[in-house]
């Protein structure tokens, strides 16, 4: 493990990741019934050794894998997860060096982040004798989380491996990140709560990234970097050909501050990070809902370019308000052609419905054909990119649907709904939670599996939409 430079770009070498076989647990509490142990043994494929220097014992846990120190466990040890007190840090560091493990994350605070001189100074001590020997993930930090592997701090983690990284200095951003992905039907690669980030910063894991063939979205969560590593990433974005999204902590003046508190981080002027952003066409996003459901949107559809969408809706009004809310955000919503326009029109048999754009079907709905015949004719349209539909969830039961809702009715619709992976355009389902919850998550849970991405505010996504498209046509022009 040696630290990789040139005169341009300085970066830690972690590519040792993908290959973790074994892995120590220093400090397991008893208090907390030894949880952090028991999440990293649940699912992973190789070895996980517990650490301790008084306890033998361990409820339920393999006693051949129970140590006073990480030298002295017969097998090499590729990752530790260090949760011990912060006076016993430096110590087990040293134990580690010796034992030659490659990776190390520091659970433990009040390093740096407690603003304190004293602080400060112990992350110093942390590096000097780490020796470069082993990378740090922390401290202040969760460390590695890798479905693949089974590789998990928490219980419960989902174990499905998928395309998604996530960095981030917080901890809790990741575990609901984490926690929420299957509810989101998207699934991660790797995720890393880096802290502090003594050692391995934004840009190490950002570059590690970037170059993983496990990866294709590239998510972060950013309080502030090193002054001396804007050069480095700068370089490293050059490079970059995955899209990265960012959520960029400590914008406000009392959010930077909070920022310094939390991570010890530098969170600098707000203007400048977005000025930084659009020059290396990183994706800014401004809520951890917004940087999932962003994932989301690229995960099912690829990286598109929206310029011009068709609106369908059940009801007139709502899809005017759509074709507002969607040129405000700068995606427009314009005539069909007339031989579209034509096939439309012979396809609408009732009175106040409308077969323009925006599309008004009304009472067309309950006709389980129709909404599948409507939809391929917009999307065959080659002027149109998309297609968002609302679709109110009381006309899913029976009672509003009158003999005409079964089961095939919603097999058809769900098909309906798919329709723009056939045409590589993304189909974009408003189902609103304002009624009939049950049958809204049966459906959001089919829809999941097709890999349909269905919301219940179009404020949830529109945003989204021409961010995205504008990262594909800048995309183009590098």
């Amino acid at each position: 493990m040696t630290e990789q430079s040139s005169s341009r770009l300085n970066i830690k070498d972690i590519s040792f990741i993908n290959n973790i076989k074994s892995v120590a647990v220093i400090g397991p509490s008893k208090k907390r019934n030894y949880s952090f142990l028991r999440s990293h043994a649940a699912d992973f494929k190789g070895n996980v050794y517990a650490v301790h220097p008084i306890v033998k014992k361990i409820p339920d846990y393999d006693p051949n894998k129970i140590f006073p120190s990480v030298r002295e466990i017969p097998e090499n040890i590729d990752y530790a997860w260090i949760s011990v007190a912060r006076s016993q840090v430096l110590k087990v560091i040293d134990d580690c060096v010796a034992k030659g493990v490659k990776l190390i994350t520091i659970f433990a605070s009040e390093f740096s982040d407690s603003g304190t001189e004293e602080g400060i100074e112990l992350e110093r001590k942390l590096l000097r004798r780490a020796k470069h020997k082993v990378r740090i993930l922390g401290p202040n930090g969760m460390g590695l989380f890798y479905p693949k592997l089974g590789i998990a701090w928490r219980p419960g983690f989902p174990t499905t491996a998928g395309n998604i990284g996530f960095i981030a200095q917080s901890g809790g951003m990741c575990n609901i990140a984490i926690y929420g992905a299957s509810a989101l039907g998207i699934n991660y690669s790797k995720v890393f709560s880096f802290g502090n980030g003594v050692d391995l910063d934004i840009v190490d894991l950002v570059y590690f990234l970037s170059k993983d063939p496990e990866t294709s979205i590239i998510l972060c969560y950013l309080e502030g970097i090193k002054e001396n590593r804007i050069d480095d990433l700068k370089l490293i974005l050059k490079q970059n050909e995955k899209p990265i999204v960012v959520l960029k902590g400590g914008k406000s003046k009392s959010g930077s501050i909070a920022a310094k508190t939390h991570t010890a981080s530098i969170s600098g002027d707000s203007q400048l990070w977005t000025a930084f952003f659009k020059q290396n066409n990183i994706i800014e996003v401004d809520s951890l809902e917004q940087l999932l459901n962003i994932a989301r949107l690229i995960d099912y559809y690829g990286v598109f370019d929206l310029k011009n969408v068709a609106v369908c809706s059940v009801s007139g009004g709502y899809g005017v308000v759509l074709v507002d809310i969607l040129e405000n955000y700068g995606v427009k919503v314009p005539p069909f052609s007339s031989d579209t326009q034509k096939k439309l029109s012979s396809k609408f048999f009732m009175p106040g419905t409308s077969p323009k754009n925006p599309l008004d079907l009304a009472a067309h709905f309950f006709f389980e054909n129709f909404v599948h015949c409507i939809v391929e004719i917009a999307l065959s349209d080659t002027n149109i990119d998309g297609l968002i539909i609302d679709m109110p969830s009381f006309y899913l039961t029976p009672i509003f649907s009158r003999s005409r809702y079964n089961q095939s009715f919603e097999t058809k619709m769900i098909e309906s709904l798919s329709l723009g992976h056939k045409y590589n355009k993304p189909i974009i389902p408003i189902i609103q939670r304002l009624n009939r919850p049950k049958d809204r998550e049966r459906v959001y849970n089919k829809l999941v599996e097709k890999k349909v991405p269905m919301f219940g505010d179009p404020l949830e996504f529109i945003p989204l939409l021409c961010k995205i498209s504008e990262y594909k046509r800048k995309q183009k022009e590098r």
